[in-house]
């Protein structure tokens, strides 16, 4: 990344003062060329101090504008903000905002005696993770007809962002419980992931994107750019295998959320899309799910003298780690990469200060084209 030394040294290439001594000196010769004398020229002088004070001060400023922002906002790489919007909207590629969560859950219930109706806008909601409760509501009402017990009820996040988009099993209650009721969002259950205002990394990344989409061609950037504007889908979450999986010309994209599991419905519209002509002439483009591999991670943790027990919130934890919420902060797996236990350890140690010690009985985790998931998570308390 360019920095700010960068930008002071092309002023100081092109001969324009950057320093409070260099404008002083600059201010100086000026003096001299116009013929202007000054008999107290001491720096102790405070006349003339006030008057390269006046003179030094505002240019500055300008100079500490110029290498601090306007610079760096001249490029993509360097540019953030609005600046950044500008850049994309010149380049037809507008930044991507907020969006809710929609998907469908799963209503049951054990007495089919009766016709049951679950209005529209009930609320249902995850148990607390790291203190913090998502929620969804129910878009349209739900009715049991006479021994029917179960249905699904298409529901929508009550605040936009990439958080809301849980796991199966996350959205498990009511908010005001209906006896003889139960609910839950399935592993399938998104139909369009929510998603936060576009950060300035992901615009980039889209914005450079763009530039390959004037060709006659369609490489990786192309298709990168196109799939990327469908909500919850980040850049650096697609990644492509060009080993010709149908024959020449054939290639597969792999996608993934941020939190939660993409799922078949979002898969669909992905690859209805691009057959519906956003393609290459002759392209073989299929989106598919990024693959799994399922572990199954085994903690001891000991824990300082009379601290009360997080196994819970520990848990909660490393299932953030594998994209199953994103209650905390905390480095995430990915696709060809190495996942180091050591590194989960430590950040581990950093949330919780009640933790003493703690040892995971794994290996670190070197994934390919596939992303590692939670099978089981077992953790034991040591005394």
């Amino acid at each position: 990344m360019t920095d700010k030394k960068d930008f002071e040294q092309v002023l100081i290439d092109a001969g324009i003062p950057t320093t409070d001594e260099s404008v002083k000196s600059k201010w100086d010769e000026v003096v001299t060329e116009q013929g202007f004398v000054v008999e107290n020229n001491s720096p102790f002088s405070p006349f003339w101090r006030l008057i390269k004070a006046i003179a030094s001060t505002p240019v500055l400023q300008i100079m500490e504008l110029l290498v601090s922002h306007i610079m760096p906002n001249t490029f993509v790489l360097t540019a953030s903000g609005q600046w950044l919007d500008k850049h994309g909207e010149s380049r037809n590629t507008t930044r991507l905002t907020a969006l809710k969560s929609q998907g469908n859950v799963q209503i049951t219930r054990v007495d089919g005696s009766e016709e049951l109706v679950i209005l529209a806008g009930t609320i249902i909601q995850s148990s607390p993770i790291n203190n913090i409760i998502y929620q969804v509501k129910t878009l349209y009402d739900t009715t049991f007809a006479v021994d029917e017990l179960s249905q699904l009820a298409l529901v929508e996040a009550l605040k936009d962002g990439a958080e809301q988009n849980l796991t199966g099993g996350y959205y498990n209650a009511f908010v005001e419980p209906i006896e003889g009721v139960t609910v839950v969002n399935l592993d399938n259950w998104l139909i369009s992931a929510g998603q936060d205002i576009e950060s300035d990394d992901n615009y980039k990344l889209r914005i450079r994107d763009k530039f390959a989409t004037l060709g006659n061609f369609h490489v990786d950037a192309v298709y990168r750019a196109i799939i990327s504007e469908f909500p919850g889908i980040l850049a650096d979450n697609i990644a492509f295998e060009r080993n010709a999986p149908r024959g020449p010309g054939s290639a597969n994209a792999y996608v993934h959320l941020a939190v939660g599991n993409i799922s078949d419905a979002v898969i669909s519209e992905l690859n209805n899309h691009i057959t519906s002509g956003n393609h290459g002439n002759g392209d073989d483009l299929v989106v598919f799910a990024t693959p799994t591999q399922a572990q199954n991670i085994i903690l001891d943790y000991w824990l300082h003298p009379n601290e009360a027990d997080i196994n819970s919130e520990i848990g909660q934890f490393i299932r953030a780690v594998f994209r199953e919420n994103s209650a905390y902060k905390t480095t995430v797996c990915n696709v060809n990469s190495t996942f180091s236990f050591s590194l989960l350890a430590s950040e581990l140690h950093t949330n919780f200060p009640s933790l003493k010690s703690l040892k995971f009985q794994n290996d670190d985790i070197e994934s390919a084209l596939w992303l590692p998931v939670i099978d089981s998570l077992t953790l034991n308390k040591q005394a």
